[in-house]
């Protein structure tokens, strides 16, 4: 669903249609690759958690550690307690 539909949606068909029509300024931002900028982060946390644990090469694991992480950092921040 895209935010023009969900727009469209909420306002009512006596609105008529929403165009949500991006500037060049943000598609020049979003068109330089920010892919391979998450991709390169992503890879070096779960490197990084690889060498914590010394898993070695098990990235697969590596990568579920390091997400289970991720997961309780947020809870842990919003106060949710683990007994």
């Amino acid at each position: 669903v895209s935010v023009q539909d969900s727009l469209e949606r909420k306002l009512g068909k006596h609105r008529g249609t929403v165009p949500i029509v991006p500037t060049g300024e943000f598609q020049d931002r979003i068109s330089v690759s920010p892919e391979s900028y998450t991709m390169e982060r992503s890879t070096r946390q779960i490197m990084r958690t690889a060498m914590r644990y010394n898993l070695g090469l098990d990235l697969r694991t590596a990568a579920y550690v390091n997400a289970i992480e991720k997961v309780f950092k947020v809870y842990n921040e919003a106060g949710v307690t683990f007994t």
